[in-house]
């Protein structure tokens, strides 16, 4: 809030005798104390004159006065005297509200850094328990002897501070009733993750509804997002051309849990005769349900010596400089099976270290 209380400054000047000069002013506020009593101002004598007169109005009420100024010449003379119309403004207080006027004085105090007649300062305004959105502030400010200003009112809109909301899955328990989460306090623009929890909710596409609450209101409107529930994958098996049953293959010891599944276990021909066989894989999820089963087709030839080791990547029976540039270059890498020593689908400095463990011995 800015208001500008300026005084007029008064020029006086007049048709005079060669001989006399203006050296000094005097002025007074309201009632003239008499020629020569009123507060004088002095300055080099001269005619016409162009002078800035510094005038106070330290212990006058705020509102109307009337200022007479005359001038005093060097023999001694006085002018007639001038008089103006001023309205004076010290400013000693402020207070503010906001929607609702309380009544004068009665409102929050703010403390101002100056009581001059010109106020140009900044007024700390609080808005504590005031709800988010549109609202009146109205600011009055009080002068020297009581008098107040009149009230000048803003529309302000005033930040929510969000600090607390809640979800639920597909239909609404009520306001209020489902499951709650904390916010950071942060003011009117809210980007921040909560954890959500799905436990219960079945696999497949559902609605997810979050609501969050301003600090001093209530929930704001309910926000909805189409969400997909896929299936957490933890373990699976496989069979060669019959299905023996869910459950009854061969488990899949090395798998990487979440909703889609990357197996590194080597899969043994041991028994199957020689020409086309089908290879089946299924998965089972977190909820007891198996997936239907991958076919892939596979040619088994007769190789009666099996050659290469854990390590040996290129099966030449050796481990060496020809597998340490293969495991470099896979190095760093996530989902790479044949590199991946330890099993954890990333080639990184565990599967280096086997690896140099390994180094310069032949395979069996």
């Amino acid at each position: 809030m800015k208001q500008l209380f300026i005084i007029t400054i008064l020029f006086l000047c007049g048709i005079l005798a060669n001989a006399q000069l203006i050296d000094g002013a005097e002025y007074f506020w309201d009632d003239d104390p008499g020629v020569g009593n009123g507060t004088f101002i002095g300055f080099n004598a001269n005619n016409p004159i162009d002078e800035n007169l510094a005038i106070s109005p330290a212990g006058l009420k705020q509102g109307p006065h009337l200022l007479g100024v005359r001038t005093h010449h060097n023999d001694g003379s006085w002018s007639v005297t001038s008089v103006r119309r001023i309205v004076v403004n010290q400013y000693t207080s402020a207070e503010f509200f906001w929607d609702n006027d309380p009544g004068v004085g009665l409102a929050n105090p703010a403390a101002l850094n100056s009581i001059d007649d010109f106020l140009n300062t900044e007024i700390e305004i609080n808005s504590l328990g005031v709800s988010g959105g549109r609202h009146t502030l109205g600011v009055r400010t009080e002068g020297i002897g009581g008098v107040w200003s009149i009230t000048k009112y803003e529309t302000v809109y005033v930040p929510t501070l969000y600090t607390e909301g809640e979800y639920f899955w597909d239909t609404d328990p009520g306001v209020g009733n489902a499951n709650s989460f904390n916010l950071s306090e942060t003011s009117d623009t809210l980007n921040e993750s909560v954890s959500i929890n799905n436990n219960g909710v079945t696999r497949g596409w559902h609605n997810l509804y979050t609501r969050v609450r301003g600090k001093f209101g209530s929930f704001g409107p309910t926000k909805k997002q189409r969400i997909f529930i896929s299936r957490n994958i933890v373990g699976g098996e496989y069979f060669w051309d019959t299905d023996p049953g869910v459950g009854n293959g061969n488990p899949i010891t090395t798998i990487s849990i979440g909703s889609t599944a990357q197996v590194c276990d080597d899969v043994p021909t041991i028994g199957l005769t020689e020409g086309e066989h089908y290879l089946y894989v299924r998965t089972v999820g977190d909820d007891g349900v198996w997936s239907i089963p991958l076919r892939l087709q596979f040619t088994v030839t007769p190789n009666e010596n099996i050659v290469g080791c854990q390590g040996d990547f290129n099966r030449d029976g050796l481990i060496n400089a020809a597998d340490l540039i293969t495991m470099l270059a896979a190095f760093g890498t996530f989902g790479e099976c044949s590199a991946d020593l330890t099993g954890d689908f990333v080639v990184n400095t565990n599967d280096l270290v086997f690896f140099l463990s390994l180094y310069g011995t032949t395979c069996e």
